[in-house]
């Protein structure tokens, strides 16, 4: 029974999340929310263990505290105890909250292995802004990542 409070609980505060539902117009003088959506995700050429991820945000209250994160895990299908992590987070000065979309791509380091092409993996984003609403998004997907 807990189980399934919890469950319901979680799921009803990631639809909230959801960048469809953050997608209202934009009028003058009103904040415009929070919402992030990724992009493509490949692996760099040159260092295979760093993946490079796309992502769209848009934030409007510049003056309060946020944060933006990416986070990738991929699973060896040949290989079941080995895992590819890792996360990046942009420093707080580095994020343009202005209630313009803006357009960043982040290199996520895996802390185990090299990244495998053309194998699933799992992609996160996050972006919060306090002071805005909703104050947070989150995309995630699930995505093989493309050799470069």
């Amino acid at each position: 029974m807990q189980r399934w409070i919890v469950v319901t609980a979680l799921t009803t505060a990631l639809v909230g999340l959801s960048p469809a539902a953050q997608a209202a117009p934009v009028r003058d003088g009103e904040p415009s929310g929070t919402v992030i959506s990724l992009g493509e995700a490949r692996i760099d050429p040159k260092i295979p263990s760093r993946v490079l991820v796309d992502a769209t945000y848009l934030c409007s209250a510049a003056d309060e505290a946020r944060s933006l994160t990416v986070s990738v895990e991929q699973k060896n299908p040949e290989d079941a105890a080995s895992t590819a992590f890792g996360s990046a987070r942009t420093a707080e000065a580095d994020i343009t909250c202005d209630g313009n979309q803006q357009q960043r791509q982040f290199m996520v380091q895996s802390k185990t292995s090299n990244w495998l092409p053309d194998v699933d993996a799992v992609v996160i984003a996050t972006v919060s802004n306090i002071g805005s609403t909703p104050s947070a998004a989150a995309d995630s997907r699930r995505m093989r990542l493309a050799a470069s």
